[in-house]
Parts: structure tokens; C-alpha cells; sequence
């Protein structure tokens, strides 16, 4: 049965039992030979057991000794319950103290406390330990948390411990990880046979065998031959499984500690990372603007100098967004837990969330930078709203690169996409890219509102070219069809004009007339028409009246603009290009003098600018100082210009 998995993590003071008590409840070992002589827990161990229902659950045995600060980070970054482990005989120690503070930056929210190694006192002594525990808890944030007794060592109060354990279990929903595949290497080996090995507990997402990650920061792409949950094959691996792969394409030496696999092309390496910053209420001082500490998150350990984005110093116990501005390129996940220790390794000094990692450096007077960083650091916990805001950002996108920008799972971020266009939240457009239907309805309302406007500037035009009225609205390219659908039978589209329902023009009889005599006077003067200077002379009407005329037989395309001054009616034109067609037939292409000869004898001065408005509009192709006439020109002749 394959499920989400739940990690329960061990912390406390070295020497508390931890390991022993892992070992009681699972039945495994999670030490190391070599750390067994030592009597020390050194790195990360695990273990496993499986409820009834086919549930795993996954023990990561943290080391408590200060000096491996960094390798308890690195196994209690995602874990679901922590098991904070102190030992009767010896109460509250140091460690205790600092891994309660840790347990709280990486975000762990329920911790069952164990009062260990009961064996070893009486049972005045065994309450005295209680109490001085309660006491050191309320003075937490773990006031008020469940204490249970047990001894490792003979196994009292284990059963109890692990019946408890098993009931969170069951609280516990599993779901789904939407997420694109996050796993930060925590060992890598060669296999005989094999090839490259990498070990961790996958922070996010789910691969499978087959699939394609890449190696981060090396950015190297790797294929994953072979998988293995808690040394089981398995054809996937999802977050939370104690995880093998092997990988194709890359060599072991060239993987380590601290660098990442990933799904392709959604993570980056940086240097710099933009964090929510919490400074513990025990930190003992301010940390200054751009302060020197240690950027710990997965198994990456990195020297970084922290910039404060709002602020010159940060007080204990205040929280504010900074910028991790790390020594070498790093790859880390949105919404990870961090912990900031002091550069020399001392003390752990704050912690909190990843927010995003960014191509560089954000500036502190960048309002608008960082407003739109803490959007994204509210949206995280919600993939739905993640793709709302990349949707906001990159405009109309598909589901692939959408899906990339909210560092989700491709197919997952499609399931989500899908949903909210059932829903009427997104719109598709014709190439299959998602839009916020809100950006729709915008583009819509702004492309009435332009018509509207164009139509009182314009009274005596019917209709209006749609580029003029989408440069007018100022909508994008991408968003006009799905307006102009949206607006339905509000406007009516008429080739590549359109115009308002119910808009017409209304002729006055003087408007009339006036292009009555225009179209005379064109008619008159045939292939040769009067300049468009002279026009009004030839017409008998003044420069007014000749504009709106004018304005209206072109909306009519009862008139074009063959040049600058030169206004043919439509009529001549059909009939010039089926002379022109004629000359053409007879010996299949016809020069300038043949043109002359069939068009009235014409001067260059309107020979030439009309046969190049026949070039510009298609109907005929020169070849050199003669003209072919095309399908479309053919056409034309058949059918008119205005036809096609």
C-alpha cells in the first residue's frame, strides 16, 4: 500500500536515549557501527515501522551534541512529530534547550515530550524530574505539552509511547504533495553496477523511475534509473520516504552533501535568498544589517551575510524579510525551514521560512520588490493561490511554465488549473493558455468603453478597425478573442473592424450629396483623379464638408488612399486591375508602358503609385521591370478588392 508518509524525529541531549528508544519502538537500529563504539550519535539515523493499515512511518534519530548542530537541522527539516527526549537523571541540559529553539524555527507543530531513562531514579526523583520539565516547557512554546515517562532500556512506558505515536498517526491526513520533487542529498555513493547513488528524504514532490531532475547547483541533468524507499525498490518516491536513486548521467564525485535533485528547469541556484526571518527572543543581541551567520536548510550548510530588507537591526524575538546573500550558489525550496547559527558556529540565533530564491540582490528601497515577495510569502501553503499570483505575474501562460513558476508538479498544477476554470476563476485561450477570467472581463469592459469612445470621435464611421480599438483599450494581443467572445452580441464584428450593437450612422442629406459629387468627380477623372489638394476645387465643396464626405465613403470603402494625394474610388480600381488582368493573360506578365497604354494614357505620376498599391495589396508580384498577377490578385479580379 502506497501512502504519504509520516516522519517522526528524535531530539534532545546527547546521551538521552534517543537511539535506544528508536530502536524499542521500531524494532531497528538506526546507528552506525562506528557510532555504537563511540557511544554517540554523530549523523542522521533512521528506522521504520507501519501501522495496520499499510501506513509507514519514518524515524529520524537526530545527534544532540552541539558540534553536529548542522546534521540535526538537516533530518528535522520536515518532520511531521518530534519526540523531544530528556532523561530523568539528568533534566533540562543545554542542548535540551537549544533544540526546543530549533524545533520551533523549522516549523514543527505537535512534539511529544519523553521523560527517558526513568530506570535510573526513584520515584521521588522520577516526579521531581517531571516537575522541572513542566517548568522549563512553560517558559516555551511548548507550554502545555504531553509528557510521557518510559525506560529504553526495559521498555516500560514504550508501549504507551508508541500507542500514542500511532494515534497522531491516525489524526494525521495523508495527502497528496502537489509540489515539483525537492530532494536535498544527504548521502552519495557509488553502487557496483549501479552507478551513482544519491540518499534523502524527499522535501517535496513525487518521481518516479524514468524521470528526468536535475543537479542543483551544478545544474546537470540526471536520469533516475532505480528507486528505493527504506531499502525496498519502488517504482516512486514522495516526500517524507527515506529515499535512494540511482542516477544516470552524473558521476557520484561530482554530487554531495548539500546540493539538490529536482525536477528540471523550476529550481535555481543563487546566491541570493529571500527569507522570513525570526530572531530568537534568547539571542543575546540585535542582529545588524548585513551581519555575517550560517544559512543552514536541508543538508546545505553556507556562509551568507544577512540583509535586512525594512530595517538596520533586528531585535530578539522580531521577525522581518530578509535577503540571504550567500558566499557560493545555492538551491533551496520555497517555504523550507532555515535556522541562522552565528558565523562561528556557536549558537543557533534565528530561523524561519524560505521565501523565494532570487536572480539578485533586493534592493531595500524596492517597495514594490518586496510587497510582491510577501504575497508570495502568504501564498505558499496554498498551490491554488501560488498559480493565481504566477498567472498575475507572467500574464496568460500554459500549464507547463505556470506550473514551473509556483514550483509545482506539472501535472498536479493542471488538475489545479482545470478546476478553477470549472469553476469560471480562469478562462482559456485558443492556444491553450490560462488567463484570469477577472483579466478577461477587464480587457472586455475596456474594449466597450474604447468603442464607445471611438464611436462619438468617429460619428459618421459604421465600424472600427480592431487594432485601433485593442491600442485604445490597451489590451494585450493574447487577451482579444476571449474579450470579444466574452462581450457576446454586445459588439459586432464585420472582417477586421467592429462596432457597438446598435451603433449606425446616421446621413444627414447634405452629407449625402456631398459624397455623391465626390464619387462624380472621381468617376470623371477615371485613372487619373484630381490630387487629393485639388479635390475640393473639383468637387465644389469646402475642406469640412470634403473631410467628412471623405470619412464616410472610406468607412463605406467606397473610396482608398492609393498615395498620400491620390484617392481612387473602388469602382475604378476593380476595373483598372481587370484591364491590367487582360494585358497580363495575353502575355503573362505586362510592364509599366502596358499599363499606361490599357489605363488611359497616364503619367508616371499616377501610373506608378497605383501599380504599386496593386503590389501592396498582393494582386500582383513584380519581377523585375515586369508584374505578375497572383491567386489573390485573380481573385480580386473575380470578386472585387474588397472581396478577399
Amino acid at each position: 500500500m502506497d501512502t504519504t508518509p509520516l516522519t517522526v524525529g528524535t531530539s534532545g541531549h546527547i546521551d538521552h536515549g534517543k537511539t535506544l528508544l528508536v530502536e524499542r519502538l521500531t524494532g531497528m537500529r538506526a546507528d552506525r557501527p562506528y557510532e555504537r563504539e563511540r557511544g554517540m550519535t554523530i549523523d542522521i539515523g533512521y528506522a521504520e515501522m507501519r501501522t495496520e493499515d499499510g501506513r509507514r512511518i519514518g524515524f529520524v534519530d537526530l545527534p544532540g551534541h552541539e558540534r553536529f548542530v548542522r546534521n540535526m537541522v538537516a533530518g528535522a527539516t520536515g518532520i511531521d512529530l518530534a519526540l523531544l527526549v530528556v532523561a530523568a537523571d539528568d533534566g533540562v541540559m543545554p542542548q535540551t534547550r537549544e533544540h526546543v529553539d530549533i524545533l520551533s524555527l523549522l516549523g514543527v507543530k505537535r512534539v511529544l515530550v519523553v521523560l527517558n531513562k526513568i530506570d535510573a531514579v526513584d520515584a521521588e526523583m522520577r516526579e521531581l524530574a517531571r516537575e522541572e520539565l513542566r517548568e522549563f516547557l512553560d517558559g516555551t512554546w511548548l507550554k502545555g505539552a504531553e509528557i510521557l515517562p518510559c525506560s529504553a532500556a526495559t521498555g516500560e512506558g514504550v508501549d504507551a509511547l508508541r500507542a500514542r505515536i500511532l494515534a497522531l498517526v491516525a489524526e494525521t491526513e495523508a495527502k497528496e504533495d502537489p509540489r515539483a520533487f525537492f530532494l536535498a542529498v544527504q548521502r552519495t555513493f557509488a553502487a557496483a553496477g549501479f552507478g551513482c547513488i544519491v540518499t534523502g528524504v524527499p522535501a517535496a514532490g513525487t518521481v518516479r523511475t524514468g524521470d528526468e531532475l536535475e543537479l542543483l547547483p551544478a545544474a546537470r541533468r540526471a536520469r533516475v534509473r532505480a528507486i528505493e524507499i527504506y531499502h525496498e525498490p519502488a517504482e516512486l518516491a514522495r516526500a517524507g520516504h527515506r529515499t535512494a536513486l540511482n542516477l544516470a548521467g552524473v558521476h557520484h564525485d561530482e554530487v554531495g552533501r548539500g546540493m539538490v535533485v529536482a525536477a528540471p528547469g523550476v529550481f535555481r541556484a543563487t546566491r541570493h535568498v529571500v527569507v522570513e526571518l525570526r530572531l530568537l527572543e534568547g539571542a543575546r543581541r540585535p542582529l545588524r544589517h548585513a551581519a555575517r551567520a550560517r544559512f543552514l536548510t536541508g543538508t546545505l550548510e553556507a556562509m551568507a551575510a544577512v540583509h535586512l530588507l525594512d530595517r538596520n537591526a533586528l531585535a530578539p524575538g522580531e521577525t522581518a524579510l530578509a535577503e540571504i546573500r550567500t558566499a557560493e550558489p545555492v538551491a533551496v525550496l520555497d517555504g523550507a525551514a532555515f535556522i541562522l547559527r552565528s558565523d562561528n558556529a556557536a549558537d543557533t540565533i534565528g530561523g524561519g521560512r524560505v521565501v523565494a530564491a532570487v536572480d539578485g540582490p533586493v534592493r531595500r528601497k524596492d517597495a514594490a520588490r518586496q510587497e510582491a515577495l510577501r504575497r508570495w510569502a502568504e501564498a505558499l501553503p496554498d498551490p491554488a493561490r501560488r498559480l493565481r499570483l504566477a498567472l498575475r505575474e507572467e500574464g496568460a501562460s500554459g500549464a507547463a511554465d505556470l506550473a514551473a513558476r509556483a514550483r509545482l508538479d506539472r501535472e498536479a498544477a493542471t488538475g489545479i488549473l482545470e478546476a478553477m476554470r470549472a469553476r469560471g476563476d480562469l478562462a482559456v485561450l485558443p492556444g491553450g493558455a490560462y488567463v484570469e477570467a477577472a483579466a478577461v472581463a477587464r480587457a472586455a469592459a475596456a474594449l466597450r468603453e474604447a468603442l464607445d469612445a471611438l464611436h462619438r470621435e468617429n460619428p459618421l464611421v459604421a465600424s472600427l478597425p480592431l487594432a485601433d480599438v485593442r491600442d485604445r483599450a490597451q489590451v494585450p494581443e493574447a487577451l482579444l478573442e476571449p474579450a470579444l467572445v466574452r462581450l457576446g452580441k454586445e459588439v459586432e464584428i464585420e472582417g477586421r473592424n467592429a462596432r457597438l450593437a446598435g451603433h449606425r450612422v446616421d446621413l444627414d442629406p447634405e452629407l449625402s450629396r456631398a459624397a455623391e459629387k465626390v464619387l462624380a468627380c472621381l468617376a470623371l477623372g477615371r485613372f487619373a483623379p484630381p490630387e487629393a489638394t485639388k479635390l475640393a476645387a473639383a468637387s465644389g465643396l469646402d475642406g469640412p464638408t470634403l473631410r467628412r464626405a471623405l470619412t464616410f465613403l472610406r468607412d463605406r470603402k467606397e473610396v482608398r488612399d492609393v498615395a498620400s494625394d491620390l484617392v481612387y474610388s473602388r469602382k475604378i480600381l476593380d476595373e483598372g486591375l481587370r484591364l491590367l488582368k487582360a494585358v497580363a493573360a495575353k502575355r503573362g506578365s505586362f510592364e509599366p508602358v502596358d499599363a499606361k497604354a490599357v489605363l488611359g494614357g497616364i503619367s508616371r505620376k499616377w501610373l506608378i503609385p497605383l501599380l504599386e498599391y496593386y503590389d501592396k495589396l498582393g494582386a500582383t508580384r513584380r519581377d523585375g521591370n515586369a508584374r505578375l498577377f497572383t491567386r489573390k490578385g485573380e481573385a480580386m479580379v473575380e470578386r472585387g478588392i474588397d472581396a478577399t
